[in-house]
């Protein structure tokens, strides 16, 4: 997957069914402190698209792909601010070989169309967004794949929406399932539905083939 930046106009927003994405999925990763940074600590969060919540399965940064306690992530992240008004707390990932950028990677499942996805973003650390001694990591999806890293400032104004980059994930057939009828272990999944918009006619990144 080639990242592109973010195409203009585009606008993101996360509702309260994905705000407790970041705490649940990071029991699994193990991040090393990077002490020389300004920021203390990173502020990650998730959100999605209306028309597209996902089940997100695996998450790393500046570390290979790994499994995660599967949990749903759901807003409406064209369309409102602040799209990230929860977010957990983690120790600052160690830059790799110190090209002043974490590579942020994730495996996630379309709910509405059952269809996974995995897709490899580069983030400049230099460019994030830092609040309270933290820096803003938002990790958006969108239809199609769409996954977009972006780094908000303190605030509820379009304006304060920051977004870095934005790439279209590669399609994981295998990993294909239909989660949505899960209502048994995700009791979220009916307002999820209730919440859940068609994709829209245009989207960023192209409908896939199969």
């Amino acid at each position: 997957m080639k990242p592109t930046r973010h195409p203009a106009g585009m606008n993101s927003a996360a509702t309260r069914l994905g705000r407790t994405a970041a705490a649940a999925a990071l029991a699994l990763l193990a991040f090393g402190g990077q002490g020389a940074l300004a920021a203390e600590y990173l502020a990650l969060s998730f959100g999605a698209y209306r028309s597209s919540p996902v089940l997100l399965t695996h998450f790393a940064i500046e570390s290979p792909l790994a499994a995660t306690p599967e949990m749903v992530v759901s807003g409406s992240a064209e369309s409102a601010m602040p799209r990230a008004p929860g977010s957990s707390a983690i120790s600052l990932p160690r830059d790799v070989g110190g090209d002043g950028k974490w590579q942020v990677r994730a495996q996630w499942i379309e709910l509405q169309t059952n269809r996974a996805y995995q897709a490899e973003l580069p983030v400049p650390v230099s460019a994030l967004t830092e609040v309270y001694r933290a820096y803003e990591l938002n990790v958006i999806f969108g239809p199609n794949g769409l996954m977009i890293l972006g780094s908000d400032k303190a605030g509820n104004r379009a304006s304060d929406r920051v977004d870095l980059v934005a790439g279209c994930g590669d399609r994981v057939p295998a990993a294909d399932r239909a989660w949505g009828n899960e209502t048994g272990r995700f009791t979220e999944l009916p307002q999820v539905r209730a919440h859940m918009r068609p994709v829209p006619a245009r989207t960023v990144c192209p409908a896939p083939q199969r």
